[in-house]
């Protein structure tokens, strides 16, 4: 049972700090940092935290994401109807993504009926940097977090249009977040663009991101306005659910405990 204990304390410590190293748990949790390893290589071969080369960090495995889609509201179910809605309105491609440690990936889509089409591999990672549906994400991610993602990310050209100076996308996280949406072109896919809109929770903090892609010939400008109105409405209205049962929740919880 103290096992147990342990190993509970330590995968909390992710509710305050997406990434971690081993030295920082260690340090969190005040264990020898020997003890700390025994853990994670169990629960990551049990799939409960996953390990980040790249940056030599650990986070949340997807096991956790699935049990508490089990548990509670599944944003993808709760997307899916308005992502059908949204392919038939505007004849392109719709789709959810979500974050992912210091990435978003695909988490739903619905495709275009067109022949020549954007697809969305469901489960596939990419850049919160690069593309509409990724950078609604970073824009109204906490200040604190985006802080330190800015500290450790690398900005690399994936395409034409990737913005590779902060600067720059300090300024382009800013525009998005005054006018609650994104549009781009050919930032991450050659040929492609994307206009997303942010799902938020009740803190407006995003959640993920709701977007529809299209490929360049079949660009429509006159039509863009209505596209814009559309995704923004569309996201807001499931950041609305979302927000109504996190707050159900809630008051179910008090009534539990009184």
């Amino acid at each position: 049972m103290k096992s147990l204990h342990r190993a509970i304390d330590l995968l909390l410590v992710f509710q305050s700090e997406r990434e971690l190293a081993v030295e920082e748990l260690a340090n969190i949790l005040g264990w020898p940092t020997s003890s700390v390893y025994r853990f994670l290589r169990v629960l990551r071969d049990r799939g409960l935290v996953s390990f980040v080369p790249e940056r030599k960090k650990y986070t949340l495995g997807s096991v956790l994401f699935q049990l508490g889609r089990a548990g509670g509201l599944d944003l993808a179910q709760l997307a899916c109807p308005a992502l059908d809605q949204l392919t038939k309105e505007t004849g392109e491609t719709s789709f959810l993504s979500v974050q992912s440690g210091w990435e978003a990936r695909y988490a739903a889509c619905v495709e275009s009926p067109e022949s020549i089409r954007f697809t969305a591999p469901i489960g596939r990672q990419f850049p919160l940097y690069a593309g509409a549906s990724a950078k609604v994400i970073l824009a109204f991610m906490e200040e604190e977090e985006r802080r330190a993602y800015f500290r450790t990310v690398r900005l690399k050209r994936l395409c034409a249009s990737t913005i590779v100076k902060k600067d720059n996308l300090e300024k382009a996280l800013t525009l998005i977040r005054s006018r609650g949406y994104d549009f781009t072109q050919e930032e991450r896919h050659q040929g492609a663009w994307g206009l997303a809109a942010p799902i938020l929770n009740e803190k407006d903090v995003a959640i993920g991101s709701i977007a529809i892609t299209g490929i360049r010939f079949r660009l429509p400008q006159k039509k863009l306005p209505r596209f814009i109105s559309l995704l923004k409405e569309t996201a807001g209205a499931i950041s609305e659910k979302l927000k109504n049962a996190s707050t159900d929740e809630s008051v179910k919880t008090r009534r539990t405990a009184s």
